[in-house]
């Protein structure tokens, strides 16, 4: 039998996602999209991305928030990750598991610039703008947020609540 599926590739990984909130509590998300996977379609992310070998999570949150957004913070400014959740989705054409860590960084200024020069590979077409928003903007919208229950946690998760999250996918 001839079969003509493509085989999609696998990968699993762990991923930092960071709440990037300012001295004035706004939150900084990114709009993103993936250009390989229309079904995907649009939605207000926080910034984060895959953990390095050897990597902590406070210097892949720092390595990624540069990279994403330009913004530049000492490690100290990174928090405790106490929101965990597992993701599933296709992008760029593989199918990626991902175990994520959630952690609030916490900016001594008001909605910083965010200069997008140092993204890598896909990052330059998938995030396609930035917003700084209020928690109550979040909480109150209608918009597609990742992780998709960022409205309903937030507000726990700013207040210290350790969250575990279950399985989450996305087409």
């Amino acid at each position: 039998m001839n079969d003509n599926r493509r085989e999609i590739r696998r990968l699993e990984r762990n991923v930092i996602r960071m709440v990037v909130l300012d001295a004035g509590n706004h939150v900084l998300l990114l709009q993103t999209r993936d250009l390989g996977n229309p079904a995907f379609g649009t939605s207000w992310e926080l910034p984060g991305g895959g953990m390095e070998p050897g990597e902590t999570y406070i210097d892949a949150a720092v390595r990624e928030l540069h990279e994403e957004t330009g913004i530049r913070v000492q490690p100290a400014c990174v928090g405790k990750p106490t929101w965990r959740r597992d993701v599933e989705y296709t992008y760029r054409g593989e199918r990626r598991l991902q175990h994520e860590l959630v952690t609030i960084v916490r900016l001594d200024e008001t909605a910083p610039d965010v200069d997008d020069s140092e993204r890598v590979d896909f990052e330059i077409e998938d995030h396609f703008g930035h917003q700084w928003w209020a928690v109550e903007e979040i909480v109150c919208s209608d918009q597609r947020f990742y992780p998709r229950h960022l409205p309903t946690l937030l507000r726990s998760f700013l207040a210290g609540d350790e969250i575990a999250e279950p399985l989450e996918r996305w087409p």
